[in-house]
């Protein structure tokens, strides 16, 4: 995906021609690029992308889209460079040349034409995957997931993070033209469907790009008809920061391509506050097993749940934060990639961002606090 939406803090958003709302602008919540700014209408301006060309669109704004000083009448071609205005946030167009190779339809598992619901079962299943205090979360889950009419059995400790496993989803983005792809574990947002993962999950490292040349990702969402499946969805990704290691994802359509219906809607996390969590603080890590290259449809099967403390908190100095990671004594693995942490009343408060970008913090159990992660899907303040 060549054309990116660049705004003055560095932020790019990637802009899809698969859509065709393409990249839209407001300060409304379910725009790809949401803006505070109060010069900003609710859903001020839209760019989308045919082919090589990008071109901006007005929605009516009160305030104007202005496009290099000159405000715009009627969709505008858009150039590298060229500087966009809303209200009061300056934006930039950038465009990157498409990677020289060969592109190949992505075989059948992969493609979003193509519906393989039996792929994808899961069972709730307390998986043994190191992590302190794992247990076998299955009963204790299950009736409240599945609206079971038995009788409530003796009330367990892990009944707290019930209402944080519909918000988690399973992330796959396929690897070039394999059905195989990067694996792991993501946060529901919004009920639009904007997910909160890990960068490396969904954007390659070592080129800035998307794994595959469709920028797309594949979300597994715990289904409301049928409680042992997953459904399925199309998203791409709206923004990513390698500095915070996080990614934001935007489901945009089915499995099969076909648009989202109007009653579409998922269940947010409940969100936290991890400027106030404390050191000796309980912490969960709740996960999809998988994590790595060279996994497909065949993983995806197990919802693991994991218990510790937190040890202490360490800045930040490439992106200037003081509370830049949470330790923790959880021994958290590539399997745990964009897994969400709870604090003790399930709420949201951070995210494994995998062992590599853990890594650079010195301790490959830290954990990036949520709080770090709001500018990825709030911003213009």
């Amino acid at each position: 995906m060549p054309w990116f939406l660049i705004e003055p803090s560095g932020y790019r958003y990637p802009i899809s021609e698969h859509e065709e709302e393409g990249l839209s602008i407001g300060r409304a919540p379910d725009n790809d690029v949401i803006l505070t700014d109060p010069g900003v209408s609710r859903y001020h301006a839209y760019i989308r992308v045919r082919g090589a060309e990008a071109w901006l669109f007005d929605r009516g704004s009160a305030n104007g889209t202005w496009l290099n000083g000159e405000r715009i009448a009627e969709p505008r071609l858009l150039r590298p460079g060229d500087r966009i205005q809303v209200g009061g946030v300056s934006l930039e167009m950038a465009y990157l040349p498409p990677e020289e190779e060969s592109f190949v339809p992505l075989p059948d598992a992969a493609a979003p034409h193509v519906s393989r619901p039996s792929y994808w079962p899961y069972a709730l299943l307390g998986a043994v995957l190191g992590l302190l205090g794992v247990a076998a979360v299955a009963i204790a889950l299950m009736p409240t997931l599945q609206g079971s009419a038995l009788p409530t059995p003796t009330p367990s400790p892990y009944t707290r993070y019930a209402p944080a496993i519909p918000s988690t989803v399973f992330i796959l983005t396929p690897v070039g033209d394999s059905p195989n792809g990067q694996a792991g574990t993501g946060v529901i947002l919004t009920e639009r469907g904007r997910i909160l993962t890990a960068y490396s999950l969904v954007v390659n490292p070592a080129t800035g790009r998307s794994y595959n040349h469709r920028n797309q990702v594949m979300v597994g969402v715990f289904s409301h008809d049928q409680p042992n499946t997953l459904d399925w969805y199309l998203a791409h990704v709206v923004r990513a920061d390698r500095g915070r290691d996080m990614a934001v994802i935007q489901i945009f359509a089915q499995k099969d391509g076909t648009p989202l219906p109007n009653s579409f809607a998922l269940p947010p996390m409940p969100m936290g506050d991890s400027d106030t969590l404390e050191p000796g603080a309980s912490l969960a890590v709740i996960s999809f097993p998988a994590g790595g290259e060279g996994v497909g449809p065949s993983i995806g099967k197990a919802l693991a749940l994991g218990e510790g403390r937190i040890a202490g908190f360490l800045p930040d100095p490439s992106i200037q934060v003081e509370r830049g990671w949470i330790t923790t004594d959880i021994a958290l693995s590539g399997s745990n990639i964009g897994a969400p942490a709870l604090d003790e009343q399930g709420r949201l408060v951070g995210l494994y961002p995998g062992p590599d970008a853990a890594g650079k913090s010195g301790f490959a159990n830290s954990i990036r606090p949520i709080n770090l992660a709001r500018p990825l899907w709030v911003t213009g303040n």
